[in-house]
């Protein structure tokens, strides 16, 4: 094994292992959450004079169903368990996108090209736990039914497009380095730079949905 590789191999495990403690600890907050919210609709269509299942809004708690809304068979059980990893996997791709971004940042602007040998491993992870990311994403919201308010279907496409953009960008990185030319740099910085920008727009869409529109409120 070569250096440069051997440094990318240890960037990406490092990367790993400090991405799943805390993406498994935002889960548990996010359930958490989740049921505070549960209770608090529940409280406002109690006074309504409405049920809580009628009150809560399509796809938005997958983890707190209503007992005669279980899933039954085996096909349906599994898809609704596939689709509650997506919390947890999700982080995975965002961290590992970030992290290339900045040490392509970093390398160009402090001139050191060794900061960039970590990148080509990190973008390829990345752009597979992106796809596996927007899989359970996909599973835990369901198919498209029509019902989809507007934050959900911005969530749903733009994830989408963020593992589509993840892979253009895995790609191009290839690419480039196969032919080192100043064209495919550009190329490769663009796809970059677009899947980031992404990335931090469903972040904030994915916030408003577990936590409501004020969670980033000073």
């Amino acid at each position: 094994m070569t250096r440069s590789s051997s440094i990318a191999f240890l960037v990406t495990l490092a990367l790993l292992f400090s991405s799943a403690t805390p993406a498994l600890g935002h889960e548990e907050h996010e359930q958490q959450a989740r049921a505070e919210e549960a209770a608090r609709q529940a409280q406002v269509a109690a006074a309504a004079g409405v049920t809580a299942t009628d009150a809560m809004p399509a796809g938005m708690d997958h983890g707190s169903m209503h007992p005669s809304q279980e899933p039954r068979t085996f096909v349906s059980r599994l898809y609704r368990w596939l689709g509650a990893w997506h919390p947890a996997i999700v982080h995975f791709p965002i961290a590992l996108f970030m992290v290339a971004a900045g040490l392509e940042l970093a390398a160009l602007a402090l001139r050191r090209q060794v900061l960039r040998q970590g990148t080509r491993a990190l973008v390829a992870v990345a752009a597979v736990s992106a796809v596996i990311a927007a899989t359970m994403g996909w599973f835990a919201m369901g198919l498209p039914s029509g019902q989809d308010d507007v934050t959900h279907a911005w969530h749903r496409w733009l994830g989408t497009a963020v593992a589509v953009f993840g892979l253009l960008s895995w790609g191009a990185r290839e690419f480039w380095e196969r032919q080192p030319t100043r064209q495919r740099e550009l190329l490769y910085a663009s796809l970059l730079a677009t899947t980031v920008a992404a990335i931090l727009i469903n972040a904030f869409l994915g916030g408003v949905l577990t936590h409501g529109a004020q969670h980033l409120a000073f």
